[in-house]
């Protein structure tokens, strides 16, 4: 790997777009000792704050003026897989692995019990720790020797400056808004905001959590609006200096009755390498580079049958070299309500290009770039589990997503949630996929066909078991030049987690 590599790959490890910091296994201890110690004090996890009148467990010392509340998610899960995570190019004599891994993520939400308009949020994570090891990885770099990390993933002050509004300042969740219908709440109370799960462009739910400030309100009762000014990367001097990348947001969603049409603009400043370092782009140095976001959305509700639609623009130019690109992406979506069941479609297209020229591309990028995004934003955006990440599968997949190493993609989805009984739910889906332009390497667009099926156990309120596998036709698009034709892929998963 040459110098000027590494230094990417060192600056996307350092200023990885989760600004944790490791800390003492003395520290973890404390973090599971407080965890209890509210557990049995008789702190209930299930008690709104907004709502209750009953008095909340809160240090003696400031009884008279805040009470906590405090929930969490905690998981182990194991995958088997003939493929490592994002691969590059597949052979016709895939080996397999498999794995178990443990993950645990505790929240606080220390608020004034009276007014209930303001507080802090912390979110704690461990994890995932490997069955077998001793170390916490990837999420908490350079933990080294015997060690189990304690991160950060969220912490940030927040308070309702003026009514139907809330501004949270530190280390935040942040998300597009281009998915399923979003939702507008404050995520004070709650591990992840779920509805914004299928966000293409960056996904707090897939760890996109930033330094800086979000303004979140409603307005006439019908207008949602949301700004931000985030901090990607540290800069060597000041917040803008060189090595810095910052993103400013702007979101409006209007809604038109039972439906929601929306738009958002989206500008991120990088002087530094936070934007190029991976697939597609110019592909080497640069001094600074800008990119824009522009897109509009719908969502109408028909009763038992819920169109939505979005499409997205995307500009971007490079200092030195000089290198600019222009891209597009849409989506059009359906769920419809068949009895208890519910069938959903989906078909997606993003632009890309095939690297000829060296001054310009074709290609749609996104926002999220760190080192787990290293094709272009991931998240859960798919129907799918082995081409694209899913909760019980988000472990080992292939990276799929809008970007798709600035070839772009096309792919139609069909998916079919059916509850079973009081204590089971069926999932199964199907895709076809390809990209947008040949893949150069070997120049087949075709990346295959995926089926999957899941099931979920419900033991307990919050408690349940996910369970299943997937299984991908292989397309040419993963064939390494001059190789042969890839095998076909398999991943069978299974999933325990407690969550509240």
């Amino acid at each position: 790997m040459s110098k000027l590599r590494s230094r990417t790959r060192r600056r996307r490890n350092d200023s990885h777009q989760n600004p944790r910091r490791l800390v003492s296994l003395g520290l973890g201890r404390t973090f599971l000792t407080l965890t209890a110690l509210l557990a049995a004090s008789g702190v209930s996890p299930s008690q709104d704050p907004l709502t209750t009148t009953e008095s909340t467990w809160v240090p003696p010392a400031i009884r008279s003026n805040y009470g906590v509340r405090f929930g969490g998610q905690y998981r182990i899960n194991g995958q088997a897989t003939n493929f490592d995570r994002h691969s590059v190019f597949l052979t016709n004599d895939q080996s397999s692995v498999s794995f178990g891994a443990l993950r645990l993520r505790q929240w606080f939400n220390l608020f004034h019990e009276e007014r209930k308009d303001h507080g802090v949020y912390v979110q704690l994570e461990i994890g995932h720790v490997f069955l077998g090891e001793d170390e916490d990885f990837p999420k908490a770099f350079d933990s080294g020797g015997d060690e189990v990390g304690l991160e950060l993933r969220r912490g940030y002050l927040w308070v309702e400056p003026w009514r139907d509004a809330t501004l949270r300042v530190g280390v935040v969740d942040w998300q597009d808004r281009f998915g399923d219908r979003p939702g507008f709440d404050a995520q004070l109370w709650t591990v992840d905001d779920y509805a914004s799960a299928r966000s293409v462009l960056a996904n707090s739910v897939w760890d996109f959590n930033v330094s800086g400030l979000t303004l979140d309100g409603l307005f006439a009762e019908r207008i949602h609006y949301r700004g931000g000014l985030l901090w990607l990367a540290e800069g060597d001097d000041t917040l803008t200096g060189t090595g810095a990348a910052f993103l400013a947001t702007a979101d409006v969603d209007v809604e038109v009755g039972s439906d929601l049409f929306g738009a958002s603009l989206y500008y991120l400043r990088d002087n530094g390498d936070y934007s190029y370092g991976t697939f597609g782009g110019p592909r080497t140095m640069y001094d600074s580079s800008w990119d824009l976001w522009a897109g509009v959305r719908g969502y109408l509700d028909w009763g038992d049958v819920k169109p939505s639609a979005y499409a997205i623009f995307n500009y971007g130019e490079t200092e030195e070299p000089n290198w600019r690109h222009h891209g597009w992406a849409a989506r059009l979506a359906v769920d419809k309500k068949l009895d208890e069941a519910t069938i959903s479609a989906q078909v997606l297209y993003s632009s890309g290009d095939d690297g000829s020229s060296a001054t310009r591309s074709d290609e749609f990028r996104t926002i999220a770039q760190s080192e787990r995004d290293n094709f272009g934003a991931q998240g859960y955006w798919s129907f799918m589990g082995l081409t694209s990440p899913r909760g019980p599968t988000d472990v080992n997949d292939l990276g799929v997503g809008l970007q798709n190493r600035g070839l772009g993609l096309l792919t139609a989805q069909l998916a079919a949630e059916v509850p079973l009984s009081n204590r089971w739910r069926g999932y199964v889906s199907t895709a076809w996929l390809r990209s947008a332009e040949d893949n150069p390497a070997n120049g087949s667009s075709d990346i295959g066909w995926e089926v999957l099926g899941e099931m979920r156990w419900k033991l307990a309120d919050s408690l349940a078991i996910d369970f299943g596998g997937a299984f991908l036709r292989t397309g040419d698009f993963y064939r390494a030049p001059g190789g042969s034709s890839p095998d076909d892929l398999f991943s069978l998963f299974a999933r325990m987690q407690l969550e509240f």
